[in-house]
């Protein structure tokens, strides 16, 4: 597609609006992959199978994910609302922080057991590094939104790349997503922030009028819940046409008050009123929290808005966090995406990983999506 490539190759030179890109540190499987530069593989899994020094630190990685996923599946309740905790100076951030968004404590692990309990100083000196990630180190750091997962392939969770593992099962987990919660809680929350949910290309459960709790994103808005982050606006757009009615029946109730239910299809044109980057310019500032997902499945529609943000220095102050499905060439995501010269997918696996790279290096939280 036109687009992509001359997108791409723009963005190879492309540097003068963005932040200085030494704020971003990737990890070090993250840079290895894009130093290789392997831009003729579509084998999304050749880094976990074949032997050698990388492999043995992801594998590493691959195992304190397992640990930590554990330990954050302990937090099952919605955590309250941090900014309402906050007092006028916050003066008493970290405490709340520590105390509702920081990871809870590790069981299995005597250094876990005791950071409940922990001072405040030594609480704001570790990190999800320290206490999750410390033998294979593999994990990279934006100093606004402090450590996320690397930028490797399979893009989804690398389980789906064990033989043996049943692939459609990994394809749909979100469980290889890192956001670091505490650290998002001390550096952009603050008491009167807006907290606000895009979700381009909304499918909760429209094959039934009840809740779906398997929806991504419901679970991730619910993630971003157990953790202190309530949303106060949830911008829905979906072309499919819908019912309000059946809609508010697929929510859950903690979803319902802030939901804004725009049935219509998002464009990739600029400024247009359904284009939701002018919707965010005309509402929302810098001082807002604001997360992104974009899966419309339309290329057409995708690319152009994903170009806008790596382009537009304005957007990438409004946008914190933004996940995106990429449909690009991979061999394991042949079964999901269609084959490589179906025409539905477009660009390689270095590519995609150039362009996530370059978003996080412009100070944007970029993760892939399911």
């Amino acid at each position: 597609m036109k687009v992509y490539f001359t997108l791409f190759s723009t963005l190879i030179t492309f540097s003068s609006a963005q932040k200085e890109e030494s704020e971003y540190i990737p990890a070090k499987s993250e840079q290895h992959v894009i130093d290789t530069r392997n831009d003729g593989s579509s084998s999304g899994c050749h880094i976990w199978n074949t032997p050698s020094p990388l492999r043995d630190d992801l594998q590493r990685f691959r195992q304190e994910l397992h640990k930590y996923n554990k330990v954050m599946k302990q937090r099952t309740e919605f955590a309250p609302d941090v900014r309402t905790y906050f007092d006028v100076h916050l003066d008493n951030r970290d405490e709340v922080c520590l105390q509702y968004a920081d990871p809870p404590a590790d069981q299995d692990k005597e250094v876990k057991q005791s950071l409940r309990g922990r001072d405040l100083r030594a609480a704001t000196a570790s990190s999800i590094m320290q206490d999750y990630f410390n033998e294979s180190t593999e994990l990279s750091y934006l100093p606004k939104y402090g450590y996320m997962e690397p930028l490797v392939p399979p893009l989804r969770h690398p389980d789906m790349c064990i033989p043996g593992n049943p692939p459609g099962f990994y394809m749909a987990t979100m469980d290889f997503m890192i956001e670091d919660f505490g650290h998002i809680c001390r550096h952009q929350l603050q008491k009167n922030t807006r907290n606000v949910f895009l979700d381009l290309g909304a499918t909760y459960n429209f094959n039934s009028d009840v809740i779906d709790s398997n929806s991504p994103a419901i679970r991730a808005i619910e993630k971003y819940r157990r953790n202190g982050i309530h949303f106060d606006h949830i911008y829905a757009y979906e072309i499919k046409k819908w019912e309000t009615e059946v809609v508010y029946k697929t929510i859950p109730t903690h979803m319902q008050g802030p939901l804004h239910w725009i049935n219509t299809g998002v464009t990739g044109e600029k400024d247009h009123k359904h284009n939701p980057w002018t919707m965010l310019k005309e509402n929302f500032g810098p001082g807002d929290f604001v997360v992104v997902k974009l899966d419309i499945d339309t290329v057409s529609v995708e690319m152009p808005l994903f170009e806008q943000l790596l382009k537009d220095p304005e957007l990438q102050e409004l946008v914190d966090v933004f996940y995106f499905e990429h449909h690009i060439k991979m061999d394991e995501m042949q079964r999901f995406w269609g084959p490589h010269d179906s025409g539905l997918t477009k660009g390689s696996i270095y590519q995609s990983l150039h362009l996530f790279g370059h978003l996080r290096k412009a100070g944007v939280a970029a993760h892939y999506w399911i």
